[in-house]
């Protein structure tokens, strides 16, 4: 499916897809157990701390490059605790850490097309 801005195609389990449902709806998700989705072709400019972010501000952490990555979600909040949370760490890193919406993102090789 295309992503939310219709420009990176992405592939989600049905954890993820429920997780999705609920972002667009802003409502909290349910997450009963590890959801796995990827964007091999990375993602559209965004912030790393707020989910509702339009544009860059001083306190958003604006990503200006998505590398391609996989995404996961897991079903305890707790599961996130001392996970790195900046991305340009070199490694996967939690998104939207303090938000209902966290989940990891772990980079891949290869380029953004």
């Amino acid at each position: 499916m295309p992503d939310l801005k219709g420009q990176n195609p992405m592939c989600l389990d049905q954890e993820w897809v429920d997780w999705f449902d609920a972002y667009m709806n802003q409502d909290t998700p349910d997450v009963n157990r590890l959801g796995i989705g990827y964007m091999l072709q990375g993602g559209s400019p965004e912030s790393n701390t707020d989910p509702y972010a339009e544009r860059p501000t001083p306190d958003n952490e604006w990503m200006e490059t998505v590398p391609p990555h996989l995404m996961i979600i897991l079903p305890n909040r707790e599961m996130y605790e001392g996970l790195p949370t900046d991305p340009d760490n070199g490694g996967p890193w939690v998104m939207w850490p303090d938000t209902p919406y966290a989940h990891i993102m772990v980079p891949t090789t290869g380029q953004q097309q």
